[in-house]
């Protein structure tokens, strides 16, 4: 596999990996601007802006868009995150141009009909009131409001009812048009399609493009400590503790992702075999390792029963304490490494998945490699340099606490 990289006059980068078994290709155009861009009023509008890419170009009406990919077999897709927005294409490699052109008729040319934003905002609307309904998502915007006290990463990617209710046309068009027409676009393409000829495809459709220069987030503040309790009517108690962890950038992120392995983040973990196997008190637990570019998240979470609240924190404490204390044996580095390694190696049959590693090492490291050099990087990586990651980041009151549902009554603490 060949990774090779071009980079436009106007800033755009161009980035292949040429794969010589697939009949495929994946085109993705992703733009640093997400959630975290936003402003309490602005929140939601990058998510918005995500939906209405796919109303409408001069060219062709919503229902065109959909059915010129779909009239070759292909798919057609976008996602919002807190740092980035990405929108891609796949079909068969012989569709290369169609894919590159209906990705940049939409990026270029999208009308933002008035018409469609507020059938859009109505579809969005009943998203957000999806999210408040599913306690898991609720919770997870709810622990990131109450973390970061007020920084735009707290704010919920798909927005507040509130303020997408307030989006018209002049106030989505124009944030468009400013954030979203900044230096630091990437355009990745996965397939077996030689560089020369595929960037020159991209530079035809987005060469003549005039773009400002970047725009700097603001740098993430200090998160909240304490508890944040949050009680509704439910049948389980939904527990979140976060702690700052490494960021995108580290060097220490492998031992990071090996480190939160052990915690929670497969079946033989710490936290799924004493909590849920061994006690039998919660069918979800484990933790999960948020990234942005510049901080991160080690999050754990638990839904529980009201009688079983306390048990569970105090058995997630000792946990983690064991870990920070040394309680992590080189059979358990050797263990998450060869998961990662072999969850790695299933993924690579994702042209998806080689697309986003391929615009995360453009947009954030700096890096132009295949995405199986992820392999000797956590082979690298020692067990020393975990139990020492581990010590650092996990003493108890670094971790905050997110509860919502049935809960005890009282305060909560980890």
């Amino acid at each position: 596999m060949t990774v090779e990289r071009t980079v436009l006059d106007n800033g755009i980068a161009i980035v292949t990996e040429q794969v010589p078994y697939l009949r495929s290709a994946t085109v993705g155009i992703w733009v640093p601007v997400g959630s975290r861009a936003e402003t309490p009023a602005d929140s939601g509008i990058a998510h918005c802006i995500e939906h209405m890419l796919f109303k409408g170009t001069p060219r062709r009406k919503a229902i065109d868009i959909s059915r010129a990919i779909e009239s070759v077999g292909g798919t057609m897709n976008a996602y919002t995150s807190r740092e980035y927005t990405y929108f891609f294409a796949k079909s068969m490699e012989k569709d290369f141009p169609l894919l590159v052109d209906l990705l940049s008729d939409i990026y270029r040319h999208s009308l933002f009909d008035p018409a469609e934003l507020a059938r859009e905002k109505s579809v969005i609307l009943q998203e957000i009131l999806m999210v408040d309904d599913t306690p898991e998502e609720y919770l997870h915007d709810f622990f990131n409001a109450s973390y970061w006290n007020g920084h735009p990463l707290g704010l919920p990617v798909q927005g507040m009812a509130e303020s997408v209710d307030r989006f018209d046309r002049d106030r989505v068009e124009g944030y468009f048009r400013d954030r979203f027409r900044r230096r630091g676009i990437v355009v990745t393409v996965v397939g077996n399609l030689d560089h020369s000829g595929a960037a020159a495809e991209v530079e035809n459709a987005l060469g003549s493009m005039e773009l400002r220069e970047p725009w700097t987030p603001p740098p993430p503040s200090a998160p909240a400590r304490g508890s944040f309790l949050k009680r509704k009517p439910l049948e389980q108690a939904h527990l979140c503790l976060g702690a700052p962890a490494v960021s995108r950038r580290s060097e220490r992120v492998f031992a990071m992702d090996i480190l939160n392995a052990i915690l929670g983040g497969s079946s033989s973990s710490r936290l799924f075999q004493k909590v849920r196997e061994e006690r039998g008190l919660a069918y979800s637990v484990g933790s999960s390792l948020s990234v942005y570019a510049d901080t991160g998240i080690l999050e754990i979470y638990a839904g529980t029963g009201r009688e079983h609240v306390l048990e569970v924190l105090e058995l997630a404490g000792s946990i983690v304490d064991d870990l920070r204390r040394g309680g992590i044996s080189d059979d358990d580095v050797a263990l998450a490494k060869e998961l990662i390694k072999g969850n790695t190696l299933l993924s690579l049959e994702s042209t998806g998945y080689r697309m986003s590693f391929l615009a995360m090492n453009e947009m954030y490291l700096d890096r132009r490699e295949p995405p199986e050099a992820i392999l000797s990087r956590v082979d690298a990586v020692t067990p020393g340099q975990v139990r020492a990651l581990a010590e650092e980041l996990l003493p108890r009151e670094r971790f905050a606490l997110a509860a919502l549902g049935d809960l005890p009554a009282g305060e909560l603490a980890f």
